[in-house]
């Protein structure tokens, strides 16, 4: 299996070299055979693009990408900040960076998401995007999952980020732990599963306003919630 890993570190200021040393030492804690390649995205010092670092190899070719060959800044501190990281056992498509994970909705990066597992219907949603206009740089399953919610979002701007999960979810067929990030939405991060496994932890110095964190179990969950938008039946109704 993939590893994904993801940290928010919202209204609790770090520097870029902290958040990537959580985000490398998240994806070593995943690490437990020869995976083929790394890598992590997160946010520009503004806030307003999103960096994306990939590296063929162990966490370890990733790790040096980062902290000995990179450009980044490492100084400036991020209030709030959301950053995910990936280590990739491949399915589709070789060994390569550009078959790495994150992956992204287009060059603007204004979607990216890491993936553990398998999407089996991306083939039909490929041609259906391809037709939309969408062209494609990579051999996997989980750019289809960027660049449907880049769809969705066009024709929907004004759902929000989990809306947009959802209905990207709906059109997926097969068991998958996904995480994304968009620049469009800043300070928030997405998470959803079927089949895979997941675990969400959160650390605050003082007591959460609330024990009860609100998750969707499936699309009954989801058609009980009154504010919900009517979910998109099949990808061809994709317009």
């Amino acid at each position: 299996m993939c590893g994904i890993f993801a940290y928010l570190n919202y209204l609790t200021p770090k520097t870029r070299k902290e958040i990537l040393e959580l985000l490398v030492g998240g994806l070593k804690r995943l690490e437990y055979r020869g995976y083929d390649s790394a890598g992590v995205a997160l946010d520009s010092p503004d806030g307003k693009d999103i960096a994306i670092i990939k590296k063929q190899g162990k966490v370890k070719a990733l790790e040096e990408e980062i902290f000995l060959h990179s450009t980044l800044d490492f100084d400036t501190n991020i209030e709030s900040h959301v950053g995910i990281a990936h280590t990739r056992w491949a399915t589709h498509g070789v060994p390569s960076e550009v078959n790495s994970h994150p992956q992204r909705s287009d060059i603007e990066h204004s979607f990216v998401v890491v993936h553990n597992g398998i999407i089996t219907n991306y083939k039909d949603i490929k041609i259906l995007l391809q037709n939309r206009g969408y062209s494609f740089e990579s051999e996997t399953d989980t750019e289809i999952i960027a660049k449907l919610i880049h769809h969705i979002w066009v024709q929907h701007p004004t759902y929000s980020f989990r809306e947009l999960v959802e209905q990207v979810v709906q059109q997926l067929e097969g068991a998958f732990a996904l995480c994304f990030k968009s620049k469009h939405f800043p300070d928030e991060c997405v998470s959803t599963r079927r089949g895979s496994p997941l675990l969400v932890g959160i650390k605050t110095k003082t007591r959460l306003a609330t024990d009860h964190v609100p998750i969707l179990y499936g699309k009954d969950a989801v058609r009980q919630d009154p504010e919900e938008k009517e979910p998109i039946e099949d990808p061809r109704s994709l317009h």
